[in-house]
C-alpha cells in the first residue's frame, strides 16, 4: 500500500500533460477538419407537386419564411406546328397553243399571279388557292375533254375562255354544281346560272361603245344619223356584240348590214372594209380581240380608211401593248371600249399592284389589259371563298361548288379594286361583276383614257344576227 501512491501521482501526471498537449497537437495538423461541436440539425424538406423537370439542381439552403415563390424562369416556346390548309382549285380551260393563245395566256398568268399573292399574303388563313390548266387549242371538243379532267380534280370553278366551249359546258356545270367563270359572253351570263363574269357582258360592253358613238357623233354638229358598221368573227364571239344592235337603233343611229370573217385570226378583211366603206359608214365597231383587231386596222390604214371612219374596239381589242408595237401607226388614234384601265393609269393602288404583281411574277410590266381579266376572275374567286368561310361561315374543308355560288351571288358588293375596275357587284338578277366603262384612245402607241367611269348599259334582251 505503501509502495502505490507513488503510481498515482504518476498517472495523475501523465493525464495532466495530455490535456494540455492534445490542443497544440491538433494545431499542428495538416488541415485537419474540426470536429463539430454539436450534431447537424436535419431539416423536414415539404413535399411538392412537381409539373415539369427542374432546369437546376435544388438549392440546398433553407428559404426564408417570408420568400415569395420564385417566378418561372422565361423559355422559348417549341416552334408552332404548321396548321393544314384546305386546298381550293380552279381549273383553266383555255388556249395555250393555238390561234388566240397570245390572249389567253394573258388571262391565266393574271389568275395564276393572284392565287400566289393570296398564298403568300396568308389572306384566307386556312385556305391555299390552286390552278390546274388544260390547253384546249381553241377546239369545243378538246374543252370538254379538259372539263371531265377537271371534274376528277374536284374543282370548285373551271375558267373558260373560249365562248364557244362555255356554251357547250355549262349545262355540265350546272348539273355538277361547278361555277363557270368566263370573260364575258352574254348568252353564257344570261340568264343568270352558274356563269359568273369579273367584267361585263360583251353585249353590254357594246352597248357602252354605241352610248359613246352617239355622243361623239352630237359633238361633231354633223347632220343626220351616225351609220354604224359591224366586222366580227362568224361565231357565237363574234355575235355576242352584234346581238345588241338593236340597242343603236333605239339609241338613234342606222345600222348597217353587218360583215364577218372566217377565222379567229384573220389575215386580210380588205373586201369587208371596201363594202363599208361604199355603204357611207361613219363608225366601225368589232369585239375582235387581239389578233384580228389588228389585222381590221392594218387594212384600214393601208385603204386610206382612218380618216372616213372611226374605228372602236368593244370588248378586249387591245389585249396586248405587243400588238400595238407591231404596227404603231395602224393603231394610232383608234378607240376601244374597256372595263379596266389602262396599265399607265398607274397612279391608281389598283394599277400598281398589278404591275408590281406582273414584275414580281413575269419579270416585268406587261402593260398587257387582257392580264386585268385574269387578275379580276381570279380575286373574286378568292373573294367568294373568303367570304364563304367568313360570312356564310362555311368551314373550309366544307366549300364546294355549291358554297361559292351562294358567296359570289350574296357576297360580291361594291368590290373596291383601287381604281382598276369600278366597284364590282354581283347580284342574282346580274352575275356579270363589272358595270363601269371607259373609252380609250391609241395615242402616241399608248392606250390612254378620253372619258372617265361611265354607266354600261345592262342587256338582257338580244337579237338574232343578220348576215
Amino acid at each position: 500500500m505503501k509502495n502505490r501512491k507513488p503510481r498515482v501521482m504518476a498517472m495523475f501526471c501523465v493525464m495532466a500533460m495530455l490535456l494540455v498537449l492534445t490542443p497544440l497537437i491538433a494545431a499542428c495538423g495538416d488541415k485537419a477538419t474540426p470536429a463539430p461541436t454539436t450534431a447537424p440539425t436535419v431539416v423536414a424538406t415539404p413535399k411538392t407537386q412537381v409539373t415539369t423537370a427542374p432546369t437546376t439542381a435544388p438549392s440546398t439552403t433553407k428559404p426564408a419564411a417570408t420568400t415569395a415563390a420564385p417566378k418561372p424562369v422565361a423559355t422559348t416556346p417549341p416552334p408552332a406546328q404548321p396548321t393544314t390548309k384546305v386546298s381550293v382549285t380552279m381549273g383553266l380551260i383555255s388556249d395555250q397553243t393555238g390561234p388566240t393563245a397570245s390572249g389567253s395566256m394573258g388571262d391565266n398568268w393574271g389568275i395564276e399571279d393572284t392565287f400566289k399573292w393570296a398564298n403568300e399574303t396568308n389572306y384566307v388563313p386556312s385556305v391555299k388557292f390552286d390552278a390546274i390548266f388544260y390547253d384546249n387549242r381553241f377546239d369545243v371538243g378538246r374543252s370538254i375533254n379538259g372539263y371531265e379532267l377537271m371534274k376528277t380534280r374536284k374543282v370548285l370553278a373551271v375558267w373558260i375562255q373560249m365562248t364557244g366551249a362555255a356554251m357547250a359546258l355549262l349545262p355540265k356545270a350546272t348539273a355538277d354544281k361547278i361555277v363557270v367563270l368566263v370573260p364575258g359572253p352574254p348568252k353564257v351570263l344570261y340568264p343568270p346560272g352558274w356563269a359568273f363574269s369579273a367584267e361585263a357582258s360583251y353585249a353590254d360592253g357594246t352597248a357602252a361603245a354605241f352610248d359613246w358613238i352617239i355622243q361623239d357623233w352630237q359633238r361633231s354638229g354633223k347632220p343626220g344619223k351616225p351609220k354604224l358598221a359591224s366586222l366580227n368573227w362568224d361565231a357565237d364571239y363574234g355575235y355576242s356584240g352584234m346581238i345588241a344592235n338593236w340597242y343603236a337603233t333605239e339609241k338613234g343611229i342606222e345600222v348597217l348590214p353587218n360583215e364577218f370573217f372566217a377565222t379567229p385570226a384573220p389575215t386580210d378583211v380588205a373586201a369587208q372594209l371596201l363594202r363599208i366603206r361604199d355603204r357611207g359608214a361613219d363608225y366601225v365597231t368589232s369585239v375582235g380581240a387581239g389578233a384580228p383587231w389588228t389585222t381590221i386596222l392594218k387594212d384600214a390604214t393601208r385603204l386610206g380608211l382612218k380618216d372616213k371612219m372611226k374605228f372602236v374596239g368593244t370588248a378586249n381589242a387591245i389585249e396586248s401593248e405587243s400588238y400595238i408595237n407591231l404596227d404603231k401607226a395602224a393603231f394610232e388614234g383608234s378607240y376601244f371600249v374597256h372595263f379596266y384601265s389602262s396599265l399607265y393609269e398607274d397612279t391608281q393602288p389598283g394599277v400598281k399592284w398589278v404591275k408590281d404583281m406582273q414584275v414580281k411574277y413575269r419579270g416585268e410590266s406587261l402593260n398587257w389589259m387582257r392580264n386585268e381579266v385574269g387578275y379580276m376572275t381570279g380575286k373574286i374567286f378568292v373573294e367568294g371563298v373568303k367570304a364563304a368561310i367568313e360570312k356564310d361561315k362555311v368551314a373550309p374543308d366544307k366549300i364546294d361548288g355549291q358554297a361559292l355560288y351562294k358567296s359570289l351571288e350574296n357576297n360580291i358588293r361594291n368590290l373596291d379594286t383601287g381604281g382598276l375596275t369600278g366597284p364590282l357587284t354581283i347580284t342574282p338578277e346580274n352575275h356579270a361583276a363589272a358595270t363601269m366603262a371607259k373609252v380609250f384612245q391609241i395615242q402616241g402607241g399608248k392606250q390612254m383614257p378620253i372619258t372617265g367611269w361611265v354607266k354600261a348599259p345592262h342587256l338582257t334582251r338580244f337579237e338574232d344576227v343578220k348576215k
